[in-house]
C-alpha cells in the first residue's frame, strides 16, 4: 500500500513539474521600435526654391539585441501617394538598452505640405512605420514690381500634335498680358508627374524672353510616355519673382474597356480637343504660413511580435494526463 502511494505522489510531482515547465513562455524575441522622430530645418540656408530637411528617427531593440536592421525614409506630397525623395540606410545591429539615433537630410520644393514616412525593418519584414507632416514656406526673393511691370495671365491650355505618338508631345501655350512697360526676364517652371506611378516625369525651368507690351503667347513643350495621367504644374517668375502659378490633370490613360451585356465591346474612341488647365491661381502671398510647421510624429502600423508559449505545451499535458490516468488503473487493479 505504501508503495503505492509513493508511485502516485511521483506521479502527481511529475504532472505539475511538466505543467510548471510548459505553462511558462518562451522570453519574447527581440524587435525593434521608433521611438520617436524629430524634423529639424539647419539655419543658415540661403534664399532658394528648395530647404534642406533633416529627420532623426530613435530607434530601440526591445527584449534583446537585434541584427539585420534596414531604415527607410520617404518624402511624399501631403495627403498622397507621390514619392519626391527616398532614402534607404542599412543600420546593421542594435543594442538593446541603447537608443540609436540617425540623420537623413531632405531636399524639399518650398511652399508645399510633405508627409515624411519613417519605415524600420528587421530581416526584410517591416516591424513598424509612422509619418510626420511638414509645411515649407516659400523662401525665394520675391518683390512686387508694380511700377515696372503688371502681368497677368488670361488663359493657360495644354496641346498636343498626336495624341497617338508615344512619346507624347505636350504644348504648354500661356497668354501673358502686360499691362505696363515692358517686363523682365520671363521663366517657367515646369513639372509634370505621373499619377499611375508617382514618379515625376518633367521638372525643367524653361526661359520664356519678355512682354513688350500689350499681350503675348508664350509656348513650351515637353515630353512624357504616352498611356499615363498627369499632373502638370507650372510657376511663372520675373526677374526671380513669382506672379502666377497653375495645376492641372491631363488624362491620356486608356479608357476602361466596357462589355456589354451581349459580348459586345463598346468603342471608346479618345477624344483629340485640346486640354485646359484651370485658371491661374496668384503667387503665393504673405497670408500663407511664413515659418516652417511640423506636426507630430504618428505610428501608422506595427509588425511587433508578440510571445507565444512553449512548443509541445498541449502534448505534454496530454501525455502527464495519460500517465496520471493510467497509474489510477493500476490502484484499482492491486485493490
Amino acid at each position: 500500500m505504501r508503495r503505492l502511494f509513493g508511485t502516485a505522489a511521483v506521479a502527481v510531482l511529475l504532472f505539475l513539474v511538466l505543467a510548471a515547465g510548459c505553462t511558462s513562455s518562451q522570453p519574447p524575441a527581440g524587435y525593434v521600435t521608433i521611438r520617436s522622430v524629430d524634423v529639424s530645418i539647419p539655419d543658415g540656408q540661403p534664399p532658394s526654391n528648395v530647404t534642406r530637411v533633416t529627420a532623426v528617427p530613435y530607434l530601440d531593440a526591445v527584449y534583446a539585441d537585434v541584427d539585420g536592421v534596414d531604415l527607410q525614409v520617404v518624402a511624399k506630397e501631403a495627403g498622397t501617394d507621390i514619392v519626391v525623395e527616398e532614402t534607404v540606410r542599412s543600420i546593421g545591429t542594435l543594442v538593446s538598452g541603447k537608443t540609436a539615433k540617425e540623420e537623413i537630410t531632405l531636399t524639399l520644393e518650398n511652399g508645399r505640405g510633405y508627409d515624411i514616412w519613417v519605415t524600420i525593418w528587421q530581416d526584410g519584414r517591416m516591424r513598424e512605420s509612422g509619418s510626420v507632416n511638414v509645411f515649407l514656406p516659400d523662401r525665394t526673393v520675391a518683390t512686387q514690381r508694380l511700377a515696372y511691370s503688371l502681368l497677368t495671365v488670361s488663359a493657360i491650355d495644354v496641346m498636343t500634335p498626336d495624341l497617338d505618338a508615344d512619346p507624347i508631345t505636350l504644348d504648354v501655350i500661356t497668354e501673358i498680358a502686360n499691362g505696363g512697360s515692358s517686363s523682365g526676364n520671363l521663366m517657367m517652371e515646369i513639372r509634370a508627374v505621373n499619377l499611375q506611378t508617382g514618379i515625376t516625369a518633367v521638372r525643367e525651368s524653361r526661359p520664356l524672353g519678355t512682354v513688350p507690351g500689350d499681350s503675348a503667347t508664350k509656348k513650351v513643350s515637353i515630353t512624357v510616355p504616352n498611356g499615363y495621367d498627369y499632373e502638370i504644374r507650372i510657376r511663372l517668375v520675373e526677374d526671380g519673382a513669382a506672379f502666377a502659378t497653375s495645376t492641372g490633370r491631363i488624362t491620356l490613360a486608356p479608357p476602361p474597356q466596357v462589355i456589354l451585356a451581349d459580348g459586345a465591346v463598346l468603342d471608346s474612341t479618345r477624344s483629340t480637343s485640346p486640354v485646359a488647365l484651370p485658371f491661374p491661381t496668384p503667387a503665393p502671398t504673405p497670408a500663407k504660413p511664413s515659418s516652417a510647421q511640423v506636426g507630430q510624429f504618428r505610428v501608422q502600423s506595427s509588425g511587433a511580435p508578440t510571445p507565444t508559449y512553449a512548443p509541445g505545451f498541449e502534448a505534454a499535458l496530454a501525455a502527464a494526463g495519460l500517465f496520471g490516468a493510467g497509474i489510477a488503473v493500476l490502484a484499482r487493479r492491486r485493490r
